[in-house]
């Protein structure tokens, strides 16, 4: 019994030195390196950087756990224009074992802003779908994601990445898709694989059927083909869906249908761009010149004269004009001209001189 009780009390004495000792060095470090990281924390919510890396520097020194010490001391370094030395400290940190998976997602996150300063952009975006697989964070992965596959014309992962940013916003409308086919359809289109193009900005109207630029797309690849008519065609569907934009076809149009003896339609075309936007100057421009080459020089004078009151500053409205009234020998409506084309250049030199940028509009 006696040897039990001396045995017992032995054992007690050791457990309260091994604590004692514990108590005394030990925890007494970690409370030293926990305030030395807890006023690292504060040192940058203070903007105060240099003082904040010396003190980090000491508690990885001392704790060579704590992550979010060396995660901290990489952003520093990247801060401060050393991206390099950023990445090869979160690098380091990927080889560690047991690493949580929202502690894999932050070291890649770091990862990512690192090669992308360093313009390694393969890199990151190895490094954001490594992220993405993590289902964490999922916002800011596919929304960077989407922005470096833009950056580097990866149009079919931009597309999906896409897709997945508009369910994670819970968006329905498939109209943001729309570019990306358009896109996709270029890259085809640069590459002369002409059916294929189309068949991807026909997907691209079918998700946005108000996308102006798939329309010309569709109406170029046609006349790449020398497939005239369809290419005419399609062209007129963009002014029949998105009028107000008919202004930006009509140049194709007046060649397309000149080449296939068709020329007069350009009127009828006109019109009906007119009709949906009557302030339309492409299309009244186009018009004017058109009754000029049919002869009807009064019909074209009184739509550019019209043009001009609308447009005064506009000098090649005017110039036009003062051409027409040379042509029908109209010295006085000319002689209106030349003083309205004066005037437009003393306003642009008086604007110059008083520095009102403002004033400048509509004089080129």
């Amino acid at each position: 019994m006696v040897e039990y009780v001396l045995g017992f009390l032995t054992l007690f004495v050791v457990v309260m030195s091994v604590f004692l000792i514990y108590d005394r060095y030990l925890r007494t470090e970690k409370k030293k390196d926990s305030q030395l990281y807890v006023e690292a924390l504060q040192d940058l919510l203070d903007d105060r950087q240099e003082s904040a890396f010396g003190k980090l520097r000491q508690v990885v020194a001392e704790d060579s756990t704590n992550i979010d010490a060396y995660l901290r001391l990489g952003k520093i370094l990247r801060d401060n224009k050393q991206p390099q030395r950023a990445l090869q400290v979160h690098k380091d940190l990927t080889i560690r074992g047991g690493l949580s998976p929202a502690t894999k997602y932050e070291i890649l996150r770091q990862l990512y802003y690192d090669y992308y300063d360093l313009k390694d952009f393969d890199m990151a975006e190895a490094a954001l779908k490594e992220a993405a697989s993590l289902k964490i964070g999922g916002n800011w992965v596919y929304s960077n994601l989407l922005k470096i596959q833009q950056d580097m014309q990866k149009w079919d992962e931009a597309y999906d990445s896409a897709v997945a940013l508009l369910k994670l916003d819970s968006n329905k409308s498939k109209k943001p898709l729309a570019g990306f086919k358009y896109q996709m359809g270029m890259k085809l289109y640069r590459q002369r694989e002409y059916h294929k193009a189309r068949v991807l900005f026909k997907e691209a109207l079918g998700l946005d059927p108000t996308l102006v630029e798939a329309y010309l797309a569709m109406g170029d690849s046609y006349s790449q083909e020398d497939r005239r008519e369809d290419a005419v065609n399609f062209w007129n569907k963009l002014i029949e869906t998105v009028p107000g934009e008919g202004h930006q076809v009509i140049d194709r149009l007046k060649k397309g249908l000149f080449d296939l003896g068709r020329f007069g339609d350009i009127a009828d075309i006109c019109e009906q761009i007119l009709t949906h936007s009557p302030d339309n100057r492409a299309a009244r421009l186009t018009l004017a010149l058109f009754h000029e080459k049919k002869g009807e020089l009064e019909i074209s004078i009184n739509i550019m004269t019209q043009l001009v009151d609308q447009f005064s500053t506009d000098a090649i409205l005017i110039l036009e004009l003062m051409r027409l009234h040379l042509e029908t020998g109209d010295t006085k409506r000319l002689s209106e001209s030349v003083r309205l084309l004066l005037r437009r250049n003393e306003s642009i030199v008086s604007a110059k001189k008083s520095g009102n940028p403002a004033s400048l509009i509509g004089s080129s």
